[in-house]
């Protein structure tokens, strides 16, 4: 794996994790708790993912890298089952990932103002958005892969991706910005598209809202691993216990 391009991204932000309470242990034994992750591991010194810092298994074999003091293992997973969706090309996954409400209205902010009916496929739809998004990651794996290739032997790849690692941290916010501010204008767009607004809306229905900045490495066709997705911001609502985003 070409572990120097990723510790170049991951190294920077390794000290997010606590150190001084982590046990070193073995991805072999790891045993995954009821939260859905298994305990902190760290890497041996010798060990190519040394300087990558401490990471968490769960139970799909993703390493999550984050500050369990800061970020809650359920978020961590709710960001995975997002992008899991994606790779596998669950769209009920992915609708189940959203907010509810957004994801109804969406679909009809779609069919709405993206439909054409001079076209074979009709309307234009959430899962249309959803499949859009998938050929999208796809692509970043495809960049990512023909960036590092040394040979056109590779030719005929489709980009398809196996999820590796993730690191979500919490945002890093200037002088005048608060969580909340952040949030606000993350929802700035939604406002727009809707016409309303859309933050106090989702707001009233929610319990709170996350907002978490992350990065996603990911196994492509050619064996490596790849940085498909670097420091990018994701906001979302908390509603009984649950993790829903709006994307």
């Amino acid at each position: 794996m070409k572990f120097k391009k990723i510790i170049a991204v991951l190294t920077a932000m390794a000290c997010l994790i606590c150190l001084a309470s982590c046990e070193k242990d073995s991805a072999s034994s790891v045993s995954v708790g009821e939260n859905g992750v298994g305990e902190i591991i760290t890497p041996d010194e010798d060990s190519e993912e040394y300087d990558l810092g401490t990471y968490r298994i769960d139970r799909n074999g993703i390493k999550l890298y984050y500050d369990d003091t800061a970020i809650p293992a359920e978020l961590m997973l709710a960001l995975e089952n997002y992008f899991l969706s994606f790779q596998n090309g669950d769209f009920d996954a992915y609708k189940n990932a959203l907010f509810p409400d957004y994801a109804e209205r969406y679909d009809k902010y779609l069919r709405e103002n993206y439909s054409d009916s001079s076209e074979n496929n009709g309307e234009y739809t959430l899962q249309n958005s959803f499949e859009a998004q998938c050929s999208n990651l796809r692509e970043c794996m495809l960049a990512e892969i023909y960036a590092d290739s040394e040979s056109e032997n590779d030719k005929g790849y489709s980009g398809k991706f196996e999820i590796t690692r993730i690191r979500g941290e919490r945002p890093s916010l200037t002088e005048d910005e608060t969580e909340e501010s952040r949030i606000k204008n993350f929802f700035s767009y939604l406002d727009d598209i809707f016409d309303m607004d859309y933050y106090n809306f989702a707001a009233e229905q929610a319990d709170g809202f996350e907002y978490l900045t992350f990065f996603i490495f990911a196994k492509g066709e050619d064996g490596e691993e790849h940085r498909i997705i670097s420091e990018t911001d994701i906001v979302f609502a908390e509603k009984d216990g649950k993790y829903y985003t709006f994307g």
